[in-house]
């Protein structure tokens, strides 16, 4: 599903997100934001190159990224918690909180995975209406 009335995040009253392509995204994108969830498809059980790409450029602001609510979620034809495990790992490497599991998916999201998703994106838009 592609609607962005189905986010979690809109569960949530006062907030709003900005979906972006890593591709597209800006180091001040990352810097700007209050709270920031990745996705990625599971290349060979790790993040997608472009993502790892964007890490490395953002490397240098990991300063300013401190203390950002994080979340992630992959997806892939097979098992792709390594994955995820893999953009999770990133949230320790720029100290950023993780603030809750991530969500691994595989093969066609079932409505339960597409739930999960959506309660990711709540709980990530509740940590940032804590955020000073």
């Amino acid at each position: 599903m592609k609607k962005s009335s189905n986010i979690g995040v809109k569960r949530v009253e006062g907030v709003t997100a900005k979906i972006m392509r890593v591709e597209n995204a800006k180091i001040e994108d990352f810097i700007s934001c209050d709270a920031v969830a990745f996705g990625s498809s599971n290349y060979f059980g790790y993040m997608s190159g472009l993502m790892k790409d964007f890490f490395d450029r953002a490397w240098n602001v990991r300063d300013k990224i401190y203390g950002k609510p994080a979340v992630a979620f992959t997806s892939g034809g097979g098992p792709s918690n390594s994955a995820l495990l893999s953009i999770e790992r990133m949230f320790d490497a720029f100290r950023m909180v993780k603030v809750c599991d991530g969500v691994a998916l595989s093969g066609i999201p079932t409505a339960r995975d597409l739930e999960a998703c959506r309660k990711l994106g709540e709980t990530l838009a509740k940590a940032a209406m804590k955020r000073p």
